[in-house]
């Protein structure tokens, strides 16, 4: 009962694997449809991250987008996930444009240049979001973008502008403020 009140009542956590199979099923496409929120920013031939990848909802979708010549960079501090992702991508012969990589939780340990990266309800997970949004800042080429979306529930209006500071402190630039479903949501780029 602690560890279920303990996510769902916004204490420093990490959303654990058992819990997301609550939100990350097919059901979820209803509100989020991952082609048309990555409509314009990732595309054939890209390397992207998807951080905090979970089971995989925008990695696999993602992994269509890039197409055979690009790479999806599946990120969790959790290997459960990745066991999770691995069976729906080989599912849909996704799994060779997946890279699956274990973070810490106060570091991506990436070094790939991407051209985009996703963090979608995981920002409020992180002990740093500055940390977060330097390592990322690093990581983006030139005008490459960032999606945030952090979920409605956990993050009130006034964190979020939090969050977007952090974002900008690290030298990102938002770009749009998008309408996406129970979330609050960015995206971010890097200038040239």
């Amino acid at each position: 009962m602690k560890r279920l009140r303990q996510a769902l009542l916004m204490e420093e956590h990490v959303c654990p694997w058992w819990l997301a199979y609550t939100f990350d099923h097919r059901l979820r496409r209803l509100l989020h449809r991952p082609e048309q929120l990555l409509d314009g920013l990732v595309s054939a031939g890209q390397t992207v991250a998807d951080i905090g990848c979970g089971m995989g909802f925008f990695s696999i979708a993602m992994a269509h987008l890039v197409g055979p010549a690009g790479r999806v960079i599946a990120v969790d501090v959790q290997p459960k996930m990745f066991a999770v992702l691995q069976r729906r991508a080989t599912r849909s012969g996704l799994w060779p444009r997946i890279r699956p990589h274990l973070s810490e939780r106060d570091k991506l340990g990436l070094h790939d240049p991407l051209d985009f990266a996703l963090a979608f309800w995981m920002v409020h997970e992180t002990p740093s979001p500055a940390n977060l949004f330097n390592e990322i800042h690093q990581l983006l080429k030139p005008r490459a973008a960032l999606l945030v979306a952090e979920p409605m529930i956990h993050v009130p209006m006034a964190r979020f502008r939090e969050v977007l500071a952090a974002a900008h402190a690290a030298g990102l630039q938002t770009e749009a403020q998008p309408k996406i479903a129970l979330s609050r949501a960015a995206i971010l780029r890097r200038p040239a």
